[in-house]
């Protein structure tokens, strides 16, 4: 199997277009065959002005803020669009099966490929599967991959965004090979040291003839040595596909866990009369997994309570096409927290948020976006568990979120169908379900499946238990506390609320009295608070002028509200103390400070003087009210009566400089990876300045600025921009990196500031993608062609009568000779119909063959001349605007010469 990735270079247009009126008998016949998409599906259709975009791709970010667009999904005008790639395939690829891979569509889309539809998806969360091998084209001929993206069509209450806005791929296979997603590794532990790594293999021949076959299946640790090994012969008739299952036994492997997320490659190779034909590796990890009624998770037989985050897929300044590292980025963030879990609201997520998870040992409840049993509703959960079943870090499968039939009859025939659907494909992974009401209510979803997710209704915890006392339980969304992070004193009239964990959504609860809820209750397994990150659109609690959430424990950018360090000292055992606010008020103010901390006493000082010792409450923190005066607030947490940890803030002057720090400390040279540069200001002392709202300006060198943000929830400045306010002290830039650059520089300038320049190198990666370049002309491919060769020479001025589809066939032309003119002698003609525009200066003909070739145009001749040896041929059309009547005549003189339009034919300017 070869993997190239079809990110780069796509043409995009942003709306619709009104298909062309099939007036003719002749238009309706030929749109209604293979290849005959009509419209911007068309291979013809001009796409030339189209602007060029790369992948991943949300044309709904780069919007202006518009109260009529609603709050759902920020504000932001969504719509329809068109994507387009040309490209060519090797000749070699000819007999291969060819894959496109798309690991994402906002929302509905339908792919064409050379006029045909070759597949569609209703659902912009699951990752999906086009077989492009019967349309595909190779050699001298292009491609043509078209995309419509129906983005009208709304599946969340939250910023969906609009487009092409994962990756995209494409698999070059062998006729025999390994099935798309089609290895399953699930480790069994047979002993104490001994494990069975249970390996499902779906071998594919997608050839017409039966095939044997011996499949060659070993792990390899991190350091490349073989821990296990197996090997099967097996046979595969045409047209079909076998599952081969394998015991490999392996001998005290490392774990994967939280704290040591050790994985595994499996490698598996298929070979045909002893010569590889195709081979694949998938990341896996040893692990078991159980649940208990009394006592929750467990992980590798160690109890372990869920302290998750819910977690929607946009970023500030990038919507939902969101670069890879800046996930890394969000997903490294949570684990300092020490979040252990992560739950995907609500939908599949980018594979490479799993991959992460993976990487820093996160456990994932993986979400199902629709809650139907239709063909398409099936598929939707059978492509979420094909996808995601080998991750060590996927440890449930959610069903549903707050689906309003959860609590009937129908909601429990839905959850029982899709749990069938779902054992089928993976059995080792749990089940749940989010509800948010009908826990209590007979003969719906809440007792058929591994557990029962609540999403808030704590005051139904006791309830439920009493009621269904060996039922698992899950705090599956919880608390929807709000806070405005670097703000301190709550004003509704300005739509920002402090961060001292004072307010929360009716339905929710405070993070202290959520986590207590749970902490309390030994037998629910965990909680996932909602959310990791503040989001786009739902502008909970308010409304316009408000365009996000504030429901966060970070914001959109990922900066750290209050709420990050009151979560870390629920999570976590390493003492930690974190004190706020910050300490910039006026003279005399009355001001709450209070802590975060683990520790069971803390002792605030200002100035070096002692404010006093309390007793921190788990749940409730501690507070002090102190009058301001400047200098420096101190808060010192103590465990045993010892000092083990301490905090401090202290006032800050006048912005006098810019501070850049990156996030990362070196960038992948030409795999289109990205940079997080995030932005503070400091005093003449170097001391942050918590209040400031500088506008910093920004410039790249060696990459391109994608995004900017700042996590301010009502800001409605643009995410494509050079410039971005500080929001509460803080900015960031995005920047992806330029192939070929030795370094990215970004530079932040501000009036009256210091300026500041961070640089992070670039340098190489062994997984580096290789990139399918774009074809960017106009093709003229699909022509009409008199049936029969004729013995004198046609008319150039033949009009084809409008239900004449048998004496003129419908062609595509430019992959090689015709095999009309092969051992026999004549005339053969070619017409067709172009639109020519103002720039369109020529038609190029790649090669025409013949003894004697002549082509018209409007009935003009514009070429005659011996083709016999393959000719290329340059027709000037400048003084030609519309459409135009092309016709070619091709005569063979010779049995034993070639004739046709032997190579593509292309309109240039």
């Amino acid at each position: 199997m070869d993997k190239f990735s079809l990110d780069r270079d796509w043409k995009f247009y942003n709306g619709d277009f009104e298909l062309p009126e099939t007036k003719t008998h002749t238009e309706c016949y030929m749109a209604a065959k293979a290849g005959g998409a009509i419209g911007a599906a068309s291979p013809d259709f001009d796409k030339s002005d189209w602007e060029t975009v790369n992948l991943p791709h949300d044309w709904a970010v780069y919007n202006e803020f518009e109260e009529k667009w609603g709050p759902s999904q920020g504000y932001k005008k969504r719509g329809k669009a068109w994507y387009s790639k040309r490209f060519r395939l090797d000749e070699s690829d000819r007999d291969k099966q060819i894959l496109i891979e798309f690991e994402g569509i906002s929302s509905y889309a339908t792919v064409y490929l050379n006029g045909s539809v070759i597949g569609r998806n209703f659902c912009g969360y699951n990752s999906f599967v086009v077989d492009a091998t019967d349309m595909a084209l190779y050699g001298d001929q292009v491609n043509d991959l078209v995309v419509f993206v129906d983005a009208t069509q709304i599946e969340g209450w939250w910023y969906e965004g609009a487009g092409i806005y994962r990756h995209v791929n494409l698999y070059k296979k062998n006729k025999l090979h390994i099935a798309h997603w089609g290895v399953f590794v699930h480790p069994i532990r047979k002993t104490v040291d001994v494990w069975d790594a249970a390996t499902d293999t779906t071998i594919e021949n997608s050839s017409y003839e039966n095939k044997n076959f011996r499949l060659k299946t070993y792990i390899l640790d991190k350091e490349d040595n073989i821990v296990g090994k197996d090997e099967k012969e097996f046979s595969v008739a045409g047209g079909n596909k076998i599952e081969v299952n394998q015991s490999i036994l392996t001998y005290s492997p490392l774990l994967w866990d939280i704290d040591a997320p050790n994985l595994y490659t499996m490698v598996s190779e298929l070979y045909e009369n002893d010569s590889l034909v195709d081979s694949q590796k998938n990341t896996f990890g040893f692990r078991t997994i159980a649940i208990n009624k009394d006592n929750g998770f467990f992980l590798n037989g160690r109890h372990v309570p869920l302290y998750g985050t819910c977690n929607h897929q946009d970023h500030a300044g990038v919507g939902v096409a969101v670069p890879d590292s800046v996930n890394e980025y969000r997903i490294k963030l949570l684990k300092e927290m020490g979040s252990n879990a992560y739950r995907c609201a609500h939908g599949n997520p980018n594979p490479e948020i799993l991959d992460y998870c993976d990487k820093y040992g996160i456990l994932v409840m993986d979400e199902n976006r629709n809650f139907n049993s239709s063909a398409d509703g099936i598929k939707q959960v059978q492509d979420m568990v094909m996808r995601d079943r080998n991750h060590p870090s996927v440890v449930m499968y959610s069903l549903f979120n707050e689906e309003p039939l959860q609590g009937t009859p129908t909601g429990r025939k839905l959850a029982e169908r899709l749990q069938c659907e779902i054992k089928k494909l993976d059995a080792t992974r749990f089940l749940v379900g989010a509800m948010n009401t009908g826990v209590t209510t007979d003969g719906g979803a809440c007792d058929i499946l591994d557990m029962t997710g609540f999403n808030y209704i704590t005051h139904t915890y006791d309830d439920f238990r009493e009621k269904y006392p060996d039922m698992p339980m899950l705090g599956s969304e919880n608390d929807s506390a709000f806070q405005t992070r670097g703000v301190y004193k709550t004003d509704h009239s300005k739509n920002i609320i402090d961060c001292y964990d004072s307010e929360a959504a009716p339905w929710g609860n405070t993070y202290r009295d959520g986590f207590k809820q749970v902490d309390t209750r030994p037998h629910i397994m965990g909680l996932f608070i909602w959310t990791g990150f503040d989001y786009r659109g739902e502008p909970t609690p308010f409304e316009w002028p408000s365009i996000g959430t504030q429901f966060g424990i970070m914001d959109t950018c990922g900066f750290k509200k209050d709420a990050f360090y009151l979560n870390k000292a629920f999570f976590t055992d390493e003492p930690m103390i974190h004190i706020l606010p910050h300490w910039n008020f006026a003279d005399g103010e009355e001001v709450r400070v209070m802590t975060h901390t683990n520790c069971s006493e803390a002792e605030l000082f200002l100035n070096g003087k002692s404010l006093g010792k309390k007793n921190v409450d788990k749940y409730d923190m501690a507070d002090w009210f102190v009058p301001f005066e400047k200098g420096t607030l101190k808060m010192v947490g103590y465990i045993d009566s010892k000092e083990v940890c301490s905090d401090e803030v202290s006032t800050a002057n006048a912005a006098k400089k810019i501070i850049i720090t990156p996030q990362n400390e070196f960038v992948y040279d030409s795999c289109d990876d990205a940079v997080i540069f995030n932005i503070s200001v400091v005093d003449e002392n170097g001391v942050s300045v918590p209040t400031a709202d500088n506008l910093i300006k920004f410039t790249a060198d060696g990459g391109e600025i994608i995004g900017v943000g700042n996590g301010d929830p009502n800001s409605h400045e643009a995410d494509k921009a050079e410039e971005r306010h500080l929001f509460n002290g803080l900015c960031q830039v995005i920047v992806k990196q330029s192939d070929g650059a030795e370094n990215v520089t970004v530079t932040a300038a501000s009036d009256g500031l210091e300026s500041a320049t961070a640089t992070v190198k670039s340098v190489a990666n062994e997984n580096k993608k290789i990139f399918i370049p774009s074809v960017n002309e106009k093709y003229i491919a699909k022509w009409r062609q008199a049936v029969d060769l004729s013995e004198t020479r046609p008319d150039p001025n033949v009009k084809i009568e409008d239900h004449d589809m048998n004496t003129w066939g419908i062609v595509s032309v430019g992959s090689g000779y015709d095999d009309k003119f092969k051992n026999v002698t004549g005339y053969g003609l070619y017409k067709t119909t172009v639109n020519i525009n103002e720039n369109d200066n020529f038609i190029v003909f790649r090669e025409l063959t013949g003894n004697e070739v002549e082509v018209f145009v409007n009935g003009e001749q514009k070429f005659k001349g011996d083709c016999q040896w393959g000719r290329k041929v340059e027709i000037n059309v400048s003084d030609v605007n519309g459409d135009a009547d092309i016709v070619v005549i091709v005569n063979s003189t010779k049995a034993d010469g070639n004739g046709g339009i032997s190579k593509p034919v292309v309109i240039t300017d």
